[in-house]
């Protein structure tokens, strides 16, 4: 149920009895919201907002579906027909509003063609006479009631809380759409001297959600107009002196009072909820596991060791039985094991031999015997002294004799390599044992190079990015020169168009234009960094675990020390993406930085968003902000201070806004005559009294009630725009009637 709708959602079955004796339906018809009720009741039996949707849904109905109020939200198919009856503040759409008219008529319980009770509605400050007719129009031709008084809302709401018009005052009706500045003298409203300011409500929700939409760009929720409406009404406040308390936000003792964390719903992250003794159980098993995987691969290599065997005895036994058998027998049993000429045979007993072997070795613990370094006899023979096969045989030995010196060079470099990094770190232990600091200053210097070697890789690429940098101009540059071919050749010349030649990198300034150009490069450098990184936070880790942890601080501060961070982050401890120091994270740790993800910090939007009433140009509105409208307004009445010692604030607006009643008074001070008394008052309840005046007034000013009635009689001879004045009205001016055109 939506905020504005009460309790009452039946329809009421006592409209014969409550409309006996000429009891006025009072109807308070407002952008935001509508009420109705019985005069003499004290509260409005209907509140709900003034929207309509009209639709079809065959699932549910064969003919269209009227929906009114929050009941829209109720099915998705009507969202997308959500209509309003207004335009600002103005009835401009009729469909809608008979719509309306019709919800109420029916949740009080009519069930007649037309309406006996007389009509008290309110309209807006200066409702344009095609609106008012209209209505009027709508209320005797459609509905057929006796009669209509109509009255501005923010008046009727000024008589609630004091009861006459006789006082004067100055009343300031802040609506969902504007804000009016009304004068109240001689025991009527002066519309003729009334401001207006297109500022109201939705305009406060509307700008906490561009503000917010802007701070927070990448948000992962969508910030809906119904979650703006309720942080406006919930955690905004009226700032007595908005530049002062602006500027307070700077210091981060007053930032952290005043900041406000709003937590929207994120997905839990998964984790692992397990206890120690659950994580002792899981590694045994796991232990337990690889124990019996052991035990399997043991038994195939043991398998496939028999396997082997009983083929080797099998191979064996072939070669043996070559004397006993003759060469057709003796070719047939190849064949049969799979086995081409006697040279395979050999090379299959020679491998089966060779696992076995092994195996056994391996099982008595015999250590490998090392293998002997093969020769290549007839590499150094030369082609004339050797036949056709041995100089195919001469052919293979010398691929296989480089293929080994080329095996046998490398690990030689890699064992010289070894060699070197194990004296390198012999000679870094030695150091770090007898010269600490020399040594931990070196390591923080070779971090430091790192890190900024990174940093220009960084930046270089940012620069890349951007076509109009330096970097990139000259990037292009070379590429263009390298696609025209107009490089400097070797001997100082530049080369002709047409000339075509293959030498690039015959030189190194080739290469280093290509460096210049290329990419792949950095990708490379920034995973040397990286690792050499990684290599040095380990050291200082093991060594040094203050100074990281230092680091990570004076990181923190700088991010926490942005103006912008302490916006968006508040007093929050800023996460390092990649921090110094190793960290590891709880399940509690985990769920608090993915929550982080899904707040929003309100600050500065908590006294920014109501000051567009007094400063409309933060919003791009080209108007007078309410004190200058105050101060107009009184001037425009003949300078009558007395408006200032009853200012009364009232309306669904900036009204309901905390400190607004202070920052008023404050700033009235500044433009009235010393001396002059003061006052500043909010109404009862901002939202209601509107209609609980006009009910008031209705019942006890009967004379004024019965001398404002607009009868039917009334809209048939003066037309639907006629308006009968009185305290809480509008002015009404008669419109001259048209000349008719001369005769052709």
């Amino acid at each position: 149920m939506s905020a504005f709708d009460k309790a009452h959602t039946l329809p009421s079955f006592d409209y014969a009895e409550m409309g006996q004796g000429g009891n006025p339906l009072v109807i308070d018809n407002s952008p935001g919201c509508c009420r109705a009720g019985w005069a003499t009741e004290q509260d409005p039996r209907l509140e709900f907002e003034s929207v309509v949707a009209k639709y079809r849904n065959r699932k549910v109905s064969a003919g269209p579906i009227q929906l009114v109020g929050s009941s829209i939200y109720s099915d998705p198919m009507a969202k997308s027909s959500i209509r309003s009856a207004f335009d600002g503040d103005v009835v401009t759409n009729f469909d809608a509003m008979e719509c309306i008219l019709d919800y109420i008529f029916t949740m009080l319980g009519c069930v007649e063609e037309k309406i006996d009770q007389p009509i008290v509605m309110t309209e807006a400050v200066c409702t344009p006479y095609t609106s008012r007719s209209n209505m009027s129009e709508l209320l005797f031709e459609c509905y057929n009631v006796p009669s209509v008084t109509y009255g501005i809302d923010s008046a009727w709401s000024y008589y609630k809380n004091t009861g006459t018009f006789n006082t004067d005052g100055l009343v300031i009706g802040s609506g969902t759409m504007a804000t009016h500045v009304i004068p109240i003298y001689d025991m009527r409203v002066h519309t003729e001297h009334c401001k207006r300011i297109n500022i109201g409500s939705v305009s406060m929700e509307e700008y906490l959600l561009k503000l917010l939409q802007l701070k927070y760009p990448t948000f992962p929720m969508k910030i809906t107009e119904w979650q703006s409406q309720n942080l406006v009404q919930n955690f905004t406040h009226m700032a007595e002196d908005y530049d002062r308390e602006l500027s307070s936000y700077l210091a981060t003792e007053n930032l952290a009072q005043k900041d406000i964390t709003i937590q929207f719903p994120f997905p839990m992250p998964s984790l692992d909820e397990r206890t120690k003794e659950e994580i002792q159980q899981a590694t045994e098993r796991r232990r337990e596991q690889a124990k019996k995987m052991q035990e399997m691969a043991a038994r195939k290599r043991q398998e496939k060791v028999e396997e082997r065997a009983k083929e080797l005895e099998e191979l064996t036994a072939i070669r043996d039985s070559k004397d006993e058998l003759d060469g057709r027998s003796y070719a047939m049993r190849l064949a049969e094991a799979g086995i081409e000429d006697d040279r395979d045979l050999e090379e299959a007993i020679s491998s089966a031999q060779q696992i076995v072997s092994r195996a056994q070795n391996k099982e008595l613990g015999i250590e490998p015997e090392e293998k002997e370094e093969p020769t290549f006899p007839l590499v150094s023979i030369p082609d004339e002294e050797l036949t056709g096969e041995q100089k195919q045989e001469k052919r293979k030995q010398v691929l296989l004799k480089a293929g080994y010196d080329a095996r046998m060079r490398a690990r030689v470099e890699k064992e010289k390599e070894k060699v070197r990094q194990d004296e390198i770190a012999r000679q870094d232990d030695e150091r770090r044992l007898n010269h600490f600091d020399e040594w931990l200053a070196d390591l923080k210097e070779k971090r430091d190079k790192t890190i900024s070697r990174m940093e220009e890789r960084r930046t270089h690429r940012r620069e890349l990015n951007d076509r109009r940098s330096h970097a990139s101009q000259v990037r292009m540059r070379n590429i263009a020169d390298l696609a025209a071919n107009e490089g400097a050749t070797p001997t100082g010349k530049r080369r002709r168009r047409g000339e075509q030649d293959d030498d690039f990198g015959a030189e190194d300034d080739d290469w280093n234009i290509y460096r210049d150009i290329s990419k792949e490069d950095e990708a490379e450098e920034d995973e040397e960094d990286e690792a050499e990184l990684e290599r040095h936070n380990k050291q200082l880790s093991l060594h040094a675990p203050d100074y990281l942890e230092s680091l990570d601080r004076a990181a923190r501060g700088k991010i926490e020390n942005a103006t912008m961070y302490r916006f968006t982050e508040g007093c929050e401890r800023a996460i390092l993406e990649k921090p110094a120091a190793p960290q590891k994270l709880d399940n509690e740790a985990i769920v608090a930085r993915v929550a982080r993800e899904y707040q929003l910090h309100l600050n500065v939007e908590r006294i920014r968003v109501p000051e567009i009433v007094f400063r409309p140009g933060l919003v791009g509105l080209d108007q007078a902000g309410l004190l200058e409208t105050i101060d107009g307004v009184v001037r425009q009445t003949g300078s009558r201070v007395s408006l200032l010692n009853n200012v009364f604030v009232t309306g669904c607006g900036f009204a309901q806004v905390s400190g607004i009643l202070e920052r008023l008074k404050c700033d009235i001070l500044s433009i009235a005559p010393t001396g002059t008394p003061i006052a500043v008052r909010r109404a009862a309840d901002p939202l209601r009294d509107a209609w609980r005046g006009a009910a008031q007034w209705s019942v006890r000013e009967t004379d004024a009630f019965r001398a404002s009635r607009i009868t039917r009689q009334d809209y048939l001879e003066h037309g639907g725009e006629y308006l009968r004045e009185h305290s809480a009205s509008n002015r009404y001016c008669q419109v001259p009637a048209r000349a008719s055109p001369p005769p052709t």
